[in-house]
């Protein structure tokens, strides 16, 4: 059925009934060196209505019960458990519950002004996979926080949270050669890697190698290899008082003018300026 027009225009309605758990980089310290800005689990009842015209951050959504529908190109269709909404940053994305039961969903945003976007495309789609780890590393968060509160323990769940997430927007199950490989990698970036390295640790050829990435990433190893670089950069910068210099030389890069120049290609800003605006 095509979207009638208020689909169309920003919309952040919620109903009196509707409950939602969520955490934010600014009320929760570990969110600040996380790739997330907000993620949330919401039960949803009548009237619930989200539209964002162009979203300025990648969303995932997944779909735990009850029904809802969304906008997938210019369609108004039910949107089933089971299902994840992918939205792109600058996607219309628009979804509502669909009747008057509960509908409950669990969710995050990548704060994708910071890091690039997790999300290839331009188009919001909604597409089968099992989202039930995502939800329950998700939930264990909330709860988390919302007791003990221990901080290197919320940090880890982040991290799982964050794994989920990207195997989902993948939609498909990373190689386990690949999952191995760049594990090396991340424990040691310092080191000056080379294709020939990454393949000769993955068991395969470099040309295997760069499809696969490809495939799964959206880059290739070198352009990979330098987002793990700065995304570490970029947690450092915010959760630690380290000195510029010492963070590049931890993240692979003898020349300060070099990480300057790959950190701004990366997250819009210079290290220092990125700093400053997350203090």
């Amino acid at each position: 059925m095509q979207a009638p027009g208020d689909y169309f225009f920003n919309t952040h309605k919620i109903g009196p009934d509707c409950r939602q758990h969520m955490m934010d980089k600014e009320h929760f310290p570990v969110m600040r060196a996380a790739p997330f800005i907000w993620l949330g689990y919401s039960e949803l009842y009548p009237p619930y209505r989200m539209v964002r015209t162009a979203s300025v951050h990648s969303h995932i959504v997944v779909s735990l019960g009850g029904v809802g529908r969304a906008v997938i190109d210019g369609e108004l269709v039910d949107w089933q458990p089971g299902q994840v909404l992918l939205a792109p940053v600058g996607a219309h994305h628009a979804f509502e519950v669909a009747d008057d039961g509960a509908w409950s969903i669990a969710w995050v945003f990548y704060d994708d002004e910071v890091s690039a976007p997790v999300l290839s495309g331009r188009n919001t789609r909604l597409v089968q996979a099992d989202g039930n780890d995502f939800a329950s590393v998700l939930r264990m968060l909330l709860k988390e926080s919302s007791g003990a509160a221990s901080q290197p323990v919320m940090s880890a769940m982040v991290s799982l949270l964050d794994v989920c997430a990207r195997r989902l927007a993948s939609g498909d199950d990373v190689d386990a050669r690949i999952q191995r490989m760049w594990g090396r990698v991340e424990a040691d970036l310092a080191r000056q890697w080379g294709v020939s390295d990454m393949a000769r640790i993955a068991c395969m050829s470099e040309e295997h190698l760069r499809r696969l990435c490809k495939k799964y990433y959206q880059r290739s190893p070198v352009e990979h290899l330098t987002h793990l670089r700065m995304r570490r950069a970029a947690t450092m910068l915010r959760a630690t008082q380290e000195l510029v210099d010492d963070i590049a030389r931890s993240v692979g890069y003898a020349s300060m003018y070099s990480f300057s120049v790959a950190f701004s290609r990366w997250g819009g800003v210079p290290p220092s300026v990125f700093r400053l605006r997350g203090s």
